[in-house]
C-alpha cells in the first residue's frame, strides 16, 4: 500500500520536472540498495582521507575508530572488486580502466598512506574518482554533473591549501639538502672550455677591453685572465662560506615562501 502510494506521488511529479531531472529521477527508482550502500562508503571513505589525512583528529581513540572504519569500507570495496574480478576476468583490459580503484582500497592505517604527502594524495583523488563513479551509478549522469558543476569548487577551495602547505614543506625539506655550490662547481669544470671561449670572446668584443688585441700575445693575456677568474670563481665555490650563504639565501626564501602561504589560510 505504502509503495503503491509511492509511485502515484512519484508519477504525479514527473511531469512538473524538466528533462534532465525527469532522467534522474527515472534513474533514481531503479536505483537498489547495495547501488546506495556502496555511493554511500565512497563519499565516506572520501571524507574519512581527507579528516585523517589533512586535519588528523587529536583525540586517540577517535582516530582509531575513524581507521576501523576506514578499513571496514576498503575491505567492502576489495571484495565488490573481487566480484567483478571473477565475473569479468582479471584480463589487460579490465585492469587498464580499474588500476585506480586498487589505490584507492589502501587504508588509511597504512603508516606511510596517512602520512606522506604524495600518497595520501593520490588516495584521495582515487577515492573521489570511486566516489563520482559510484555516484554516477545511483543518481545518473544528470544528477552527478548537477553536483559536480555546484560543488566541485568549494570541495577544491576546502582541500588546496592544506594540500599546498604540505607538499611545500615537504619540498623546502628536500631544496635545503642540496649541495649547490658543488653543483655550481661540477658544471664549470664540465664546461671549462666553452667558458673559456665565451670569456675569450667577450673581452674581445668590448669596446674597452677589445684593444687588448693591439697588444703582443694578447690571446696568451686574455686566456690566462679568464683561467684565473674561473680559478678564483671555483675556489669560492670550494669555500664552506659560501656554501653557507647559498644555505641561508635559500631558507630564507623558503621560510618567506611558506609564511605567505599560510598567512593566507
Amino acid at each position: 500500500m505504502h509503495a503503491h502510494r509511492a509511485d502515484v506521488l512519484f508519477d504525479a511529479v514527473m511531469p512538473a520536472l524538466p528533462p534532465e531531472a525527469q532522467h534522474a529521477a527515472q534513474e533514481l527508482r531503479k536505483v537498489g540498495f547495495s547501488d546506495w550502500v556502496m555511493s554511500l562508503s565512497s563519499v565516506a571513505s572520501l571524507g574519512l582521507a581527507l579528516w585523517l589525512g589533512f586535519w588528523r583528529p587529536a583525540d586517540d581513540g577517535l582516530r582509531h575508530v575513524l581507521y576501523g572504519v576506514d578499513l571496514a569500507i576498503s575491505v567492502l570495496f576489495a571484495l565488490r572488486l573481487l566480484s567483478r574480478v571473477f565475473r569479468y576476468g582479471g584480463t589487460s583490459r579490465f585492469w587498464a580502466t580499474a588500476w585506480w580503484e586498487l589505490l584507492a582500497l589502501v587504508p588509511l592505517a597504512t603508516p606511510w598512506a596517512g602520512t606522506a604527502t604524495v600518497p595520501l594524495v593520490a588516495i584521495c583523488l582515487a577515492r573521489t574518482t570511486r566516489a563520482i563513479d559510484t555516484g554516477d551509478n545511483v543518481v545518473g549522469d544528470a544528477v552527478t554533473v548537477f553536483l559536480i558543476d555546484h560543488f566541485s569548487a568549494p570541495i577544491v577551495d576546502a582541500i588546496k591549501r592544506p594540500i599546498t602547505v604540505a607538499v611545500l614543506d615537504e619540498v623546502i625539506d628536500v631544496i635545503k639538502t642540496g649541495t649547490y655550490a658543488a653543483n655550481v662547481r661540477d658544471a664549470l669544470d664540465e664546461n671549462r672550455l666553452e667558458l673559456e671561449a665565451m670569456v675569450h670572446d667577450l673581452v674581445m668584443a668590448d669596446p674597452t677591453t677589445g684593444k687588448l688585441k693591439y697588444v703582443p700575445f694578447h690571446d696568451e693575456i686574455v686566456r690566462l685572465v679568464s683561467d684565473t677568474v674561473l680559478r678564483v670563481v671555483e675556489g669560492a665555490l670550494e669555500d664552506p662560506r659560501t656554501t653557507e650563504l647559498i644555505s641561508d639565501v635559500i631558507r630564507n626564501s623558503a621560510d618567506q615562501l611558506r609564511t605567505a602561504i599560510r598567512s593566507k589560510e
